[in-house]
């Protein structure tokens, strides 16, 4: 079960290869190199034997005779061989020089192994990077972002751990197997006894492996539970600091930190086990099988002093390469759960795409309709039922209703953050959704009551996602934002950083910066959801002559709770529980005396 376990995952992260376009055929480059210096090594382990012997008996003659290494001395001159010194000091050269050649292939082993999970971790965090942003508005709707930041940054390490030790293991494992053959060649009868210390060893720390692989998922659970608290608690300190909750969030992440931290030393202690455990067994079970062989067959039918010592040697290493092909398990069961959460952002299901069409939107020519739009974040929760409405190209509409009538939802449906139903959304007569995302976009520009800034310049977050913008297009927008004179007072003017999200900045200027972006974009379709909001009646006053510029000549959609911005509305669209209460003209509205009317009266003081 637990070899099936490991196979499911190595199969895994093959397949997250394969997934970032990174063929796993490209591990044999390390992985060659590694088998390479493993043969080194058990070359190097094969020439103790004939060095002790010929030291110990002051002759190599033994050698000429030996197979394989008898026809490799029969190419050196005479005079060498008929030296039992300069055979020695063949012998121990070629030994030196085995050696430095297994510590050189092995060193390149690491490097190129390095290199390739490097540049794999690389291309991982690339590409989920470009899952997220491919993913639908609703699915980090219902998610953490701190979760996603822990696996951008620490499951996605995790994940690849595995890739930087595989050379390792496969050098480990290939050694086995030339240890194997040494120790048959030396003595096949204590070989037969040694066999059962390597099952020991297996059984020995395969409970571990099973314990690692359990704590692994809760460790990455653990894991972006604190990712989620940080992200959490450091972006919504003003509340903090208002209710003095510190301490209370302070314990809550604190509980969280050390129940992970908990679980990481379970794992370290396990792994820590490994190596003492199979030495400590390695020592017991190899003297135990040493005594065995000389009191059941005798040292003379066993093999020579030298070749004892080197045979015990031998088994004292491999059971070393034994204990690294265990941590290799070890690591794989470690890096189970993480890689688990990363292969779960590959999975297109509960993602909410928004896909466009392959037609080009080139520009508004008639009207933009909505027809029976029905629209429910869930199934049991409609926001938006059978709404129709038509706003003709280069008018102004008004979106009015109580908090939770649908409003902004309609805006975010026409800005395709989430999927409409098919036949629900129309420009000029065709089905918004087969127009390309990017052709459409480009004629839209959105101010919202929620301005989103980066922790960059000024003049970055007005020229956000614009190409080409010239200094005089820039200073006219910041001069019809009304921003003139703000940036004028600022000592590095629109190079001033405004801090992440905004923070150094007003209200009323966030708002300011949002519009000046949108008439930078100078896009046909203009929104506006609660674009005055946050602004104060004189600044107000400033900013709605500048958006009744911007509205002028353009199709315009303007979200309002303040009904006083929306007098020179060509239409007035009046939701209601997610329904269309009432549609027309200002005029209209109020001599029906219908739910705008009573809005209308609401904020008439």
């Amino acid at each position: 079960m637990e070899e099936q376990s490991m196979q499911s995952t190595l199969g895994k992260l093959f397949s997250l290869l394969r997934m970032i376009h990174i063929h796993p055929a490209y591990l044999l480059i390390p992985i060659g190199i590694s088998l390479l210096s493993a043969a080194f090594e058990g070359i190097g382990m094969g020439l103790l034997v004939p060095i002790l012997n010929g030291f110990l008996q002051q002759s190599f003659a033994f050698a000429l005779e030996a197979p394989v290494l008898g026809d490799m001395l029969a190419l050196l001159p005479d005079r060498i061989l008929q030296n039992d010194r300069l055979l020695f000091g063949v012998f121990l050269a070629g030994f030196v020089c085995i050696f430095v050649l297994k510590n050189a292939t092995r060193y390149i082993a690491t490097l190129a192994m390095g290199y390739f999970s490097e540049r794999a971790l690389h291309h991982l965090r690339k590409v989920l990077f470009s899952k997220y942003l491919s993913f639908g508005k609703l699915f980090f709707d219902r998610t953490n972002v701190g979760h996603h930041s822990t696996l951008l940054m620490e499951f996605s390490r995790q994940a690849f751990s595995p890739l930087s030790a595989i050379d390792k293991m496969v050098n480990a494992l290939f050694s086995l197997i030339v240890y194997f053959i040494t120790l048959l060649s030396i003595s096949w009868k204590l070989t037969l006894l040694a066999l059962p210390l390597f099952a020991i060893l297996h059984f020995a720390i395969r409970f571990m492996i099973v314990n690692l692989k359990a704590l692994s998922r809760s460790i990455a659970l653990r894991g972006a539970d604190l990712g989620k608290k940080a992200v959490e608690i450091l972006s919504t300190m003003p509340l903090v600091k208002s209710y003095r909750t510190e301490r209370a969030e302070q314990e809550k992440y604190m509980r969280i930190s050390d129940e992970k931290a908990r679980l990481d030393f379970r794992v370290r202690a396990l792994q820590a086990m490994i190596l003492p455990l199979q030495e400590t067994i390695t020592i017991l079970v190899a003297t135990g099988v040493l005594v065995l062989a000389l009191s059941w067959f005798g040292r003379d039918q066993i093999a020579s002093a030298s070749a004892l010592l080197v045979y015990f040697y031998i088994v004292i290493n491999a059971s070393n390469k034994f204990g690294a092909v265990s941590s290799y398990r070890g690591t794989m069961a470690t890096a189970s759960g993480a890689l688990d959460e990363v292969l779960e952002v590959f999975d297109e299901r509960g993602k909410f795409f928004v896909k466009g069409g392959s037609k080009e939107f080139k520009k508004l020519n008639e009207s933009i309709e909505f027809w029976n739009l029905t629209f429910a974040y869930s199934e049991d929760r409609p926001v938006l039922q059978n709404v129709s409405f038509r706003i003709p190209k280069g008018k102004m509409l008004a979106i009015v209703g109580p908090t939770g009538a649908g409003k902004s939802t309609l805006i975010h449906l026409l800005m395709r953050y989430y999927d409409c139903p098919p036949a629900s959304i129309f420009l000029d007569g065709t089905d918004l959704r087969e127009f390309s995302l990017d052709s459409y976009l480009a004629h839209v520009a959105l101010v919202s009551q929620e301005t989103l800034l980066l922790h960059d310049s000024l003049r970055n977050n007005i020229t956000y996602g614009l190409e080409n913008v010239s200094e005089q297009q820039l200073q006219d927008v910041v001069e019809r934002a009304r921003l003139a004179d703000y940036v004028s007072q600022l000592p590095k003017g629109l190079e001033t950083f405004v801090g992440d999200r905004g923070v150094q900045l007003s209200g009323g200027e966030k708002q300011r910066v949002s519009i000046a972006r949108a008439l930078l974009k100078n896009a046909d379709i203009l929104i506006l959801d609660e674009a005055t909001s946050s602004l104060d009646s004189q600044t107000e006053k400033l900013i709605q002559e500048a958006i009744d510029n911007a509205v002028h000549g353009r199709t315009a959609i303007v979200i309002a709770h303040r009904l006083s911005t929306i007098k020179n509305a060509d239409g007035i669209a009046v939701l209601e529980k997610g329904m269309l209460a009432e549609y027309g003209q200002l005029t209209e509205l109020l001599a029906a005396k219908g739910a705008f009317a009573e809005l209308w009266e609401q904020q008439k003081f």
